[in-house]
């Protein structure tokens, strides 16, 4: 019975090892309409790694807004998509210590 409790303890204590390295963050906000204020239903909203991997994905809902966690632990770039306008790209640092960062995101109609 003593050996399977020392067992379970190893990879938790690995496990917490590693999270420590890796930064949980909340990106959330709205996709605008540049011109006349409106929510942008259905934008495709990404995130990629410093690598520019795709990490994440979440369309916008009825009321423009997404949301999303992302494991980081640096430069991340926030991408959004949507017919009928142009793309945008941004990229920001996340700093350690940050939990949350708001986006108010206005795409441009073609």
């Amino acid at each position: 019975m003593m050996r399977m409790f020392i067992t379970m303890i190893v990879p938790l204590v690995a496990v917490g090892a590693s999270a420590q390295d890796t930064l949980n963050v909340q990106v959330h906000g709205a996709v605008l309409d540049d011109r006349t204020e409106a929510p942008v239903l259905e934008a495709l909203v990404e995130w990629y790694d410093g690598d520019g991997h795709r990490q994440a994905v979440n369309p916008t809902n009825s009321e423009g807004n997404f949301a999303f966690f992302v494991r980081t632990t640096g430069e991340l770039e926030l991408r959004v998509a949507e017919n009928g306008y142009e793309a945008y790209s941004t990229k920001i640092t996340v700093e350690p210590g940050e939990i949350a960062r708001e986006f108010t995101i206005r795409l441009v109609p073609k």
